[in-house]
């Protein structure tokens, strides 16, 4: 995808265990790695409504990308049957395992990449996956999310939901585009259908409203995307 980066900061390449061990920077707003903005507390209700999305049907549910553990808090308020949940860096992984030990319902951790770890699940054992990770360099700034989606797609069960996030891409693209439904169909979809995603399991996408504050560096836009994908 021949986009412009658009974001400062991200480099051109990057060593996976190297972003694996750089310590967080915790505040009560955000979550910043290697002066990176990860994820802010503004994104609490947009969370919310992929977490609402994705345990639709209940059952157990694969999260990728814990962060501030927004969506990982609204998912648990669904009481999913269990609630798998991948991340790559070790200080929020220590605090992944915290809230596993609070959890409510069964939460299952696993340190790693997303890509790597997907292997040890079998096919069609999930209900609901959502991918909200940060990208490692440039290069997959925009598109990181389909070689993930290409490797879980077999883990969705039939009737499963699968959604993504990827603020720090749409932030972006929105700018060259009119609607979120040219931006979808022109820069996603064609990118889905490629990872092995039927064309009729594209259901499209929720139009939310968000109120990012002005001094957010990856995202200031009225409103957000959510992808629907149904496998039929």
């Amino acid at each position: 995808m021949n986009f412009e980066s658009g974001y400062q900061g991200l480099k051109t390449s990057a060593d996976p265990q190297r972003w694996s061990a750089q310590k967080e920077v915790l505040t009560d707003e955000k979550l910043v790695i290697e002066g990176h903005p990860v994820m802010e507390r503004w994104e609490t209700p947009y969370m919310g409504a992929f977490a609402a999305l994705v345990t639709r049907h209940g059952g157990r549910i694969l999260e990728c990308g814990f962060g501030l553990g927004i969506s990982a808090h609204a998912i648990q308020s669904y009481a999913p049957e269990e609630h798998v949940i991948i991340e790559a860096n070790d200080d929020v992984f220590k605090r992944l395992i915290d809230f596993q030990n609070s959890a409510v319902n069964k939460v299952t951790p696993i340190l790693g990449l997303a890509c790597d770890v997907l292997e040890s699940f079998s096919d069609q054992s999930f209900d609901g996956i959502f991918y909200d990770t940060y990208p490692l360099n440039a290069d997959e700034q925009h598109t990181h999310q389909f070689p993930f989606i290409k490797k879980v797609y077999p883990l969705l069960k039939k009737g499963g939901i699968l959604s993504y996030c990827n603020l720090t891409s749409t932030g972006v693209l929105k700018n060259r585009y009119d609607s979120w439904e040219a931006l979808f169909n022109e820069t996603q979809v064609p990118y889905l259908i490629e990872a092995g995603v039927p064309e009729k399991d594209i259901k499209g996408i929720i139009i939310f409203k968000v109120y990012p504050p002005t001094d957010c560096l990856y995202f200031q836009h009225k409103t957000a995307m959510i992808p629907i994908i149904v496998k039929e």
